[in-house]
């Protein structure tokens, strides 16, 4: 029989087809493959030729890359097929998978997504008849006899998931309306149909495998792993009935790729997914079903010995620990079962683990469901409420084997170095410890939410339960710790980073505020055992100084633990008290008042670090004493005392409803208790002086020390006492007489602490006074630099180098304790070196360090300085100044290379330009005065009625960006830091003023515009927010110059720029909910300025969509339109701009909706 002409063609192309996919695999080849296969997917009416060629096909290439090219022309060409074709070739495709059992895996779930494809793009074009016939195939393939026929049927339903899904539908060109629509259709229709199913068949596979009692073949069957995955995918699924976060249309979820065997053990934990899991109430009865959740503890240990099957069992495990007590509907019966059947599974789990061996490598072996296990209880005692809990039976048996758990994982983590599995299981122990420590202690007293259908006698029966459980794990963790200690003695990797100034505190941040957590649960207890560990290491590491041989075999031993010792009594004796004033933990006030004087627990253990404190300030600096004290100690018993002092010392009585008799005489205030506090402010002050001479060669003790001295200057309960003591003048001396034997790290820092505090002193003459001999020192050190007779020579020196910018980093630690009540002192003294800064500058001008330093000084005075209270010819002289400085500044770098991916790899990327970005910023924000004069009163200058700005500003400001931004190009914005800066540079230029933008050299204005067409578009919607509110005052301008002057030519073109980048992103691009505001008043601003454009930009751009969407958009245009006022010659009113806004929001709900497109 002869061929027809066109199986001849059709059998042409497939061998051209055919050789390209055998091309494809050759890397010599593969790219002229592509392009081969790439125009086959063009060519016209190509769908029968792709069934012909997959009918033809044998090899498993040839087979995917026509399913790839069949998914793409289905959904590209849709209309230019009859139905009934795309029909029959999505059900052959099907067929094709069933008759062909040797297909390999990646073939079929090509073709099953082109499958997907075709079924989702004809979605809403077939009949309700055809919608339900897809669950029917999966069906209909679940209850053949072959495995080969279910495990399709199963593949099919994960085609369809992925593709129906938020996060892995193909990319094919479709709008996010139509994305949406068909994710809501399947949801509401199709995916709780198909877990029925799913869960039908689980349940076949799970019992009869369970019946057979026979070990899981490897690799694992095929059905069960498709079940599995689909298991996850469902009930990881986003659903759009219960999501309670208002999404903006258009707005796409981010897509991922996760392969069906993508978990590997060796790589570590991964991020922790919500603790809640939000189900439609309709899936109640099976998500309810207590059988149904056996299921899965069942599946969980038939797939124990495959890593990647197992982990994923573990996420549906945990996803269904997380139900919430109101997807119940109140049902308490419901509820308690539920939480019964889940507490059962954990525990037989927890009792796995623990049969298969608790040592850390048998742990680390079990990492996965050791965390998974652990996640799910937590997740069950977060969400349902502990009147449930108490009520079942095994929970206390439950608890108790939490606490096993946790103390195996605390032992583990010993020789967990690597911070895997143990260490992740061991904080998420700790984590469902305080979920439940916060039940009957918590963080807030008057939230009593967490006690919901508790008796009194239930809660104190778990409050008896805690305190015992949590002093096992506070003294466990303590032991490891200590323990650990010995490790870390000999590791010198741990030693390293130590030395790399990464702080235990802040590393092991979360851990120990748990700890301390749990540890106020029982005070009593917890405290005696840090009391018994510091009396015995205290003593040892005494007898140190009088055995050479315990020095020798136990110091470094004995510094490490008591280390973590002292951290550990901070953790449980005070919090932080970031931004407010810490007060004493409720159970630590409660112990103290319960506590006879001599006997209080808390002020025994606090006087024992100062006694410790005071025993390592004891020794000379270059003692043999000394060389037995070890600088981290020093570190955090100056560490304890900052976090210390904030909480206890000079305690106000009146905070405090209760106020332990023993706290408030040993540390309080002088007054009614007789408060020692002063007295140990005092000593405070005296182990200060100590340490500073002691560590003079450390800068991290010095720091903490700076921090420390900072927190005693700041703090409400002690500043005001620390600059009234009378050993307060001679601490000022102290220091300014020895800065110089201190390491220049700290100076900076250590000289704006001590100007901030000698700045709170209220009388002027005293508070001068200090601030003389800070003012005499920095004198002294800068002139004997600047007049030494050999400077000009040796100027280039690296030693004289470091010594001038050590002196400018002086000089900017004190402009950064500027305040209010200091400025006029602080300036007079700075500005009488503006010419010595400018004689540096110039001599300098090869040292960019140096111009740094120089920049920062005045990027910092300008942040810091209170600009209300200076004279105007003060304000004059500092804006010449920095108009000068920065005027060299570009003289010497106008030009200069700089290789951007050096920069890119720096700590702070073009720090000096980012600096001068600061200052410019810094000045524009310091003037908002209702009169002023300024250096330059021509007609172009703003008078202090022009905006509020005292004239001057807008020389500096405008001579800088001249300056500046002829440095910047569009590869140095791609850095947030100084695209930020840059960002909202201009925006306050152009927001504070605009009528000068057109006097600006015409390649200026360009870039100008430029970048605010960058910032526009940027990724950051900070940096979106901040431009737009520099095109809006812009916008609002050119509306007024419309109707005055007249807009010129080139403001025209920036007009068009800016509504064009701005109209592309609203409607086509990623658009952050949070940026609508700004995008509403720059938008209208823009509009008003020239309807005629932004008419013109709305013509062409409804024009470029398919004439079915032009008639929508135009009308959702007109509606715009509606609210936009036609004439505007002010600025508009706020329910103008409420009204504009609204209607801005009912438009993106329409049209990004069809114009979004993925």
């Amino acid at each position: 029989m002869s061929s027809t002409p066109q199986e001849l063609e059709a059998s042409v192309v497939a061998a051209q087809f055919e050789e390209a996919c055998s091309d494809f695999q050759i890397p010599a080849t593969r790219a002229a493959a592509e392009h081969i296969l790439t125009e086959f997917r063009q060519l016209p009416k190509v769908l029968p030729i792709c069934r012909y060629i997959l009918e033809q096909a044998s090899s498993p290439m040839v087979q995917f890359q026509v399913a790839l090219a069949i998914g793409e022309v289905a959904v590209r060409d849709y209309p230019l097929y009859p139905l009934e074709e795309l029909v029959q070739l999505k059900n052959y495709m099907i067929e094709y998978c069933l008759h062909h059992p040797k297909l390999p895996k990646y073939v079929r779930d090509q073709l099953l997504s082109a499958v997907s494809l075709i079924t989702k793009r004809s979605l809403f074009d077939v009949s309700d008849q055809d919608k339900q016939a897809i669950i029917l195939h999966i069906k209909q393939l679940l209850s053949f006899d072959t495995e080969h026929a279910q495990v399709l049927g199963v593949a099919l339903g994960n085609a369809l998931t992925d593709q129906f899904s938020s996060t892995k539908s193909s990319t094919v060109g479709l709008n996010w309306e139509f994305h949406h629509k068909t994710k809501t259709f399947f949801e509401l229709h199709m995916l709780y149909p198909l877990f029925q199913e799913l869960a039908t068949k689980l349940h076949a596979v799970v019992s009869a495998s369970s019946i057979n009692l026979t070990p899981l073949p490897t690799p694992a069957p095929p059905l069960l792993t498709e079940l599995l995955v689909l298991s996850e995918k469902i009930l990881n699924w986003e659903f759009e009935s219960t999501n309670t976060k208002p999404k903006l249309p258009g707005t796409f979820a981010r897509s991922t790729d996760n392969d069906d065997n993508d978990f590997e053990k060796e790589n570590g934990p991964t991020s922790v997914q919500a603790t809640s899991s939000n189900f439609p109430k309709e899936w109640l009865p099976v998500l309810g079903n207590n059988e149904f959740i056996w299921l899965y503890f069942m599946a969980d240990e038939l797939v124990q010995t495959d890593d990647a099957l197992s982990y994923r069992c573990l996420q549906c495990l945990i996803k269904l620990a997380g139900l919430k007590e109101d997807f119940f509907n109140q049902d308490g019966n419901a509820i308690k079962q539920y939480a019964t059947t889940m507490m059962h599974g954990i525990m037989k789990m927890m009792t796995r683990i623990s049969n298969n061996g608790v040592e850390p490598e048998a742990l680390t072996e079990q990492g996965p469901q050791m965390l998974g296990t652990i996640q799910m209880a937590h997740r069950l005692l977060e969400n349902i409420p502990a009147g449930v809990l108490c009520a079942i039976s095994e929970f206390f048996q439950f608890l108790n084997q939490i606490q096993q758990l946790t103390i195996c994982c605390l032992h583990g983590t010993v020789s967990d170095i690597d911070e895997g599995w143990i260490s992740e299981a061991c904080d998420e122990c700790l984590q469902t410890w305080v979920t439940l420590a916060n039940i009957v202690q918590p963080i807030d007293p008057r939230d009593t939410s967490f006690r919901q259908g508790l008796s009194e006698s239930e809660l104190h029966h778990l409050a008896e339960y805690l305190r015992s459980v949590t002093y096992q794990v506070v003294e466990k963790y303590m032991e490891m710790q200590l323990e650990r200690a010995k490790l870390v003695v000999n590791d010198v990797e741990e030693e390293d980073e130590i030395e790399s100034g990464i702080k235990d505190w802040d590393t092991y941040g979360d851990q120990l505020t748990c700890m301390g957590t749990l540890g106020r649960l029982n005070p009593h207890q917890c405290l005696a055992h840090l009391q018994r560990l510091l009396n015995d290491r205290i003593h040892r590491f005494q007898l140190c100084f009088t055995d050479e041989i315990a020095a020798n075999t136990e110091l470094l031993l004995l510094h490490e633990q008591l280390h973590w010792i002292i951290l550990m009594t901070a953790f449980i004796l005070a919090d932080t008290g970031d931004g407010e004033q810490p007060m004493v933990p409720d159970s630590i006030m409660q112990l103290s008042g319960s506590q006879a004087p001599d006997q209080d627990q808390v002020v025994q253990i606090s006087n024992q670090v100062l006694e410790l404190l005071r025993f390592y300030s004891s020794f000379g600096p270059n003692t043999v004493e000394a060389s037995n004290c070890s600088p981290r100690v020093a570190e955090t018993l100056i560490w304890f005392m900052e976090r210390w002092s904030k909480t206890f010392l000079l305690v106000n009585e009146n905070d405090y409803g209760f106020m332990s008799p023993n706290i408030a005489k040993a540390f309080g205030q002088p007054g009614p208790s007789d408060g020692q506090g002063v007295r140990i402010l005092e000593f405070f002050i005296e182990q200060m002086k100590s340490n500073f001479m002691l560590w003079n060669a450390d800068p991290d003790v010095l720091s903490q020390l700076v921090r420390w001295l900072n927190v005693c200057g700041t703090s409400l309960n002690l500043k005001a006492t620390l600059v009234q003591s009378s050993a307060f003048p001679e601490l000022i001396k102290f220091i300014t007489s020895n800065l110089e034997q201190l390491p220049e790290a700290i100076h900076n820092y250590l000289v704006q602490t001590i100007g901030t505090i000698s700045s709170g002193v209220n009388d002027a003459a005293t508070r001068n006074s200090y601030l003389d001999l800070i003012f005499r020192m920095m004198e002294e050190r800068l002139g004997s630099i600047l007049h030494r007779p050999d400077f000009t020579r040796h100027f280039q020196n690296a030693i004289v180098v470091n010594q001038v910018q050590n002196a400018l980093d002086m000089f900017d630690g004190l402009a950064l304790s500027c305040q209010f009540n200091n400025t006029v002192t602080i300036f007079g003294f700075l500005s009488r070196f503006f010419q010595s800064f400018h004689q540096l500058m110039e001599i300098y001008k090869d040292v960019p360090e140096v111009q740094l330093s120089i920049l920062q000084l005045l990027a910092d005075m300008t942040g810091r300085l209170d600009m209300a209270v200076l004279e105007k010819d003060q304000k004059q002289g500092l804006y010449q100044f920095i108009m000068e400085i920065i005027r060299l500044y570009g003289a010497f770098n106008h030009g200069k290379r700089r290789l951007h991916t050096q920069e890119e790899e720096a700590d702070r990327p073009y720090e000096d330009i980012c600096t001068v970005l600061v200052l410019l910023i810094n000045v524009m924000a310091s003037e908002f005065e209702a009169n002023g004069g300024g250096f330059n009163n021509q007609a172009n200058i703003p008078t202090a009625a022009d905006n509020g700005l005292v004239p001057g500003v807008a020389d500096v400001v405008l001579f800088g960006v001249n300056t500046i931004i002829p440095m910047i190009d569009m590869e140095m914005l791609k850095i947030p830091n100084l695209c930020q800066y840059y960002v909202k540079l201009v925006s306050h230029l152009i927001e504070q003023f605009p009528d000068k933008l057109t006097g600006l050299p015409a390649p200026l204005f360009d870039n100008l515009i430029a970048s605010l067409e960058f910032g526009i578009g940027h990724a950051i919607a900070d940096i979106n927010i901040l431009t737009l509110q520099a095109v809006a005052p812009f916008g609002l301008w050119a509306t007024q110059q419309k109707y005055n002057k007249g807009i010129s030519d080139s403001v025209k073109r920036a007009l068009s720029k800016l509504l064009g980048e701005l109209l592309n992103v609203l409607l086509f691009l990623h658009l952050d909910a949070s940026v609508v505001n700004a995008a509403s008043d720059a938008l209208l601003a823009l509009i008003c300025a020239d309807h005629d454009m932004y008419g013109g930009l709305v013509n062409q751009i409804i024009t470029q969509q398919p004439a079915e969407l032009q008639p929508r958009l135009l009308n959702a245009f007109n509606e715009l339109d509606q609210a936009t006022p036609k004439h505007l010659s002010a600025s508009p009113s706020k329910e103008m701009t409420q009204i504009f806004k609204d209607s801005l929001l009912v438009f993106l709900m329409d049209v990004r909706a069809v114009l979004r497109v993925k």
